[in-house]
């Protein structure tokens, strides 16, 4: 590692794999993801040093493996330590228009980040076989905030993440296309999560990335961190609980994603993560001349402070926390098997999506009232959807009463003889696409 003032750096990237460590008994697999951004070297270094405490240790104690790699070389590489990606953030670009390029063309006519896409993907083809693998992709933030866990929300991606005593955020996937870990579940079928554990150049997140290797690797069941071959002089899990502070295990959903159109977006000072917003009266930044107040009321997720901005990035999200009562619910939902048959019997204005097994349309006018609470509750995402106005209580009460009535006689219909299909057309442009989450409906592979 080669030292810069005011930050620290990888040194210069050669390899895409880190390192490995096998355990002579069989076991499940950790897969380790650093700096899938090129200024967030704390995941490599993190992974470095739990590898290397490894390494002497006796293979008899240790049942399964750990895999750990680089994932944007080249923005790694870059002169600028502030280069997050050479063209494209390698996060958002794996999307179906990037995975069908990299099928077909050859490495020359791809873009930078197309041929690491290409190298990842081979890595993990040749990587992932049989037996529970988990893959946790590491990353730093732009502006100051305590370490949390972004994740799809399915029931066991639930029992690996409830060991991580942080906040949990649900719902990053359905804003951000392209996460390398929402491609790593649906394609491989597998759980994955992002970790944030701090700022970029703050030191204290390369030891909240080492503590959350080590607490998954004693939740999988590969290196315990009690009675181990490694000694902790803290527990990891004591390291991640001091962080997290008075966020531990709260649980926040997504309700909005502010995007960049200007170069010159700023966030104003003072802004930090999880601080509460009030809707239209708390400023967040400025953009275009403009200052841009928050939408709706919750707390403030991830303010850009990003040096380098550029239009397309996240200026902000919004959250919302989620009661313990509300998860409950959801569980014990997603466990019935009436799910998939009587949600679009008994949810007017939802309908089956011709051709796709899994997958359902919903009325924008519904969607409107429906938001995305009870759809998450009933564990369904959002694969289409347009932007929902965020109105006031009242509104939304006599925008619910109208859609209601129109869609009463459709739902009734339903019930006995499928005429919400017949009252409405098949799919429209402006229906929302929705479906069972992949991890709900076909189980990991163990």
């Amino acid at each position: 590692m080669s030292v810069i003032p005011g930050r620290f750096r990888t040194s210069v990237v050669r390899d895409r794999v880190i390192g490995r460590v096998v355990g002579a008994r069989p076991g499940a697999r950790l897969i380790v993801v650093g700096a899938l951004h090129g200024n967030e070297p704390a995941g490599v270094l993190a992974a470095q040093r739990v590898i290397g405490a490894l390494s002497g240790s006796d293979p008899s104690r240790i049942a399964g493996s750990l895999l750990a790699f680089v994932g944007n070389i080249g923005a790694c590489n870059a002169p600028d330590p502030d280069t997050r990606y050479i063209e494209t953030d390698l996060n958002r670009s794996f999307t179906p228009t990037h995975l069908l390029r990299i099928a077909t063309l050859p490495d020359d006519d791809l873009a930078p980040e197309e041929r690491e896409m290409r190298s990842i993907i081979n890595l993990l083809n040749d990587e992932i076989g049989q037996g529970q693998t988990v893959l946790v992709d590491l990353h730093t933030t732009s502006a100051p905030s305590p370490p949390f866990v972004a994740m799809e929300d399915t029931l066991a991606a639930r029992a690996i993440v409830r060991s991580l005593p942080m906040p949990v955020i649900l719902g990053l996937e359905e804003e951000l296309p392209g996460l390398l870990f929402d491609y790593v579940i649906n394609t491989h079928r597998m759980v994955s999560f992002i970790v944030e554990s701090g700022q970029h150049d703050d030191p204290a997140s390369i030891d909240g990335h080492e503590a959350v290797i080590w607490t998954l690797l004693d939740t999988l069941g590969i290196v315990p961190i009690d009675g181990g071959p490694i000694e902790h002089a803290v527990d990891p899990r004591e390291v991640l609980h001091r962080a997290a502070g008075a966020h531990e295990r709260r649980v926040y959903d997504v309700r909005h994603r502010e995007a960049i159109v200007d170069e010159d977006y700023e966030t104003l000072p003072g802004r930090t993560t999880f601080e509460r917003v009030r809707r239209l009266s708390t400023p967040i930044g400025r953009q275009g001349g403009h200052t841009l107040v928050a939408p709706l009321s919750g707390q403030l997720f991830m303010p850009n402070r990003q040096p380098i901005k550029r239009p397309g990035d996240d200026a902000y999200f919004i959250v919302r926390e989620l009661s313990r009562g509300w998860l409950n619910l959801s569980a014990r939902l997603r466990r019935s098997a009436w799910m998939d048959t009587w949600t679009p019997r008994l949810l007017p204005g939802v309908r089956r999506r011709p051709g796709h097994e899994h997958e359902l349309l919903v009325a924008p006018d519904i969607a409107v009232v429906l938001k995305r609470q009870l759809l998450h509750l009933l564990g369904y995402r959002l694969l289409r959807h347009t932007p929902v106005p965020h109105l006031s209580r009242p509104i939304r009460l006599l925008c619910a009463l109208r859609a209601l009535l129109r869609a009463l006689g459709h739902m009734t219909f339903g019930l006995f003889r499928g005429g919400e299909r017949a009252a409405l057309p098949a799919e429209r442009e402006e229906d929302w696409i929705i479906a069972r989450r992949t991890l709900d409906r076909e189980p990991p592979v163990r």
